[in-house]
C-alpha cells in the first residue's frame, strides 16, 4: 500500500507565493483553495490533489488568455 503524502499550509503557502495569513483567511472566507482535510488543529493538504488544483488553475488561465487574443 502506498502511503499518501500530505503537505502542510506554511508549504502550501510557499508554493502559492501568499502568506500564511492569506491562505488562512482564504480557507475562513471559503475563497479558492485546494482540497484539504482537518486533522486535529491542522489543515493538511494531499499533495497529489494540490499539484492537479494547481495544474488545472495554469490550464484555466491559459485557455483564459487564449480566449482574449482571439477577441482582439
Amino acid at each position: 500500500m502506498m502511503s499518501r503524502k500530505y503537505l502542510t499550509i506554511e508549504e502550501i503557502s510557499n508554493e502559492m507565493r501568499i502568506s500564511v495569513g492569506t491562505a488562512r483567511n482564504r480557507l475562513a472566507c471559503s475563497r479558492p483553495m485546494p482540497p484539504n482535510l482537518k486533522a486535529g488543529r491542522r489543515r493538511l493538504f494531499p499533495e497529489d490533489e494540490f499539484e492537479k488544483w494547481m495544474n488545472d488553475l495554469v490550464e484555466k488561465d491559459t485557455h483564459n488568455k487564449s480566449c482574449e487574443e482571439v477577441s482582439k
